[in-house]
């Protein structure tokens, strides 16, 4: 079996790059071949004029800590087969809850992954909630699209983003020390899952 990989370009505006990714360490390059008993997802953010470059936490249905995403960063998670829903927040930003009760800034998405597929998951600040203005929100809106493998937009995406690797056991630690916040982020991206 041919494995493919993907290069990482060496960016020469490493200030895009967060700081603060001390749940995950950079690699050199991404493999992106699913085992034959597996799914391989791959998370990719770009780097946005809109991004506060705040990192976002990605967890699944289970609150398994899969990663943090930068801006202009990739990483991917093997899972098993079956559904899947993929949940990602600003662990610091939200705007408060007892004040803005109807606002949700959880990204959200479902799959189906089938053993030995490769999926694509872009995590996309989505700051065009205000109508036609050009201006960027001051809040991250959030959103989590999974995209077909030849999308021309994700190719230009995992071009211009740096590989890193999660390190799921201290990532795991900080989930499970959050838990309630961690729930309450699931709850309000299941909101958006169940919406027609």
């Amino acid at each position: 079996m041919s494995r493919r990989w993907i290069l990482v370009l060496s960016l020469a505006g490493s200030a895009c790059l967060s700081p603060k990714l001390s749940l995950m360490a950079p690699v050199s390059a991404l493999e992106v071949d699913a085992p034959a008993d597996a799914a391989l997802v791959v998370f990719a953010r770009e780097s946005s004029p809109c991004d506060g470059g705040e990192d976002f936490r990605v967890v699944d249905e289970g609150a398994r800590f899969l990663g943090d995403s930068a801006p202009a960063s990739k990483f991917a998670v093997r899972l098993a087969p079956g559904h899947h829903e993929f949940f990602a927040w600003q662990p610091s930003g939200d705007l408060p809850p007892d004040q803005f009760p109807f606002v949700n800034q959880v990204g959200a998405v479902g799959a189906e992954l089938a053993p030995g597929h490769v999926y694509y998951v872009t995590v996309v600040i989505a700051n065009d909630r205000f109508g036609i203005r050009r201006t960027c929100s001051n809040y991250q809106w959030l959103a989590l699209r999974l995209v077909d493998p030849g999308d021309a937009d994700l190719k230009l995406t995992i071009s211009g983003t740096r590989a890193w690797a999660p390190d799921t056991a201290a990532g795991q630690r900080v989930v499970d020390a959050d838990r309630n916040e961690v729930a309450r982020h699931i709850e309000l991206g299941k909101r958006k899952l169940r919406r027609p």
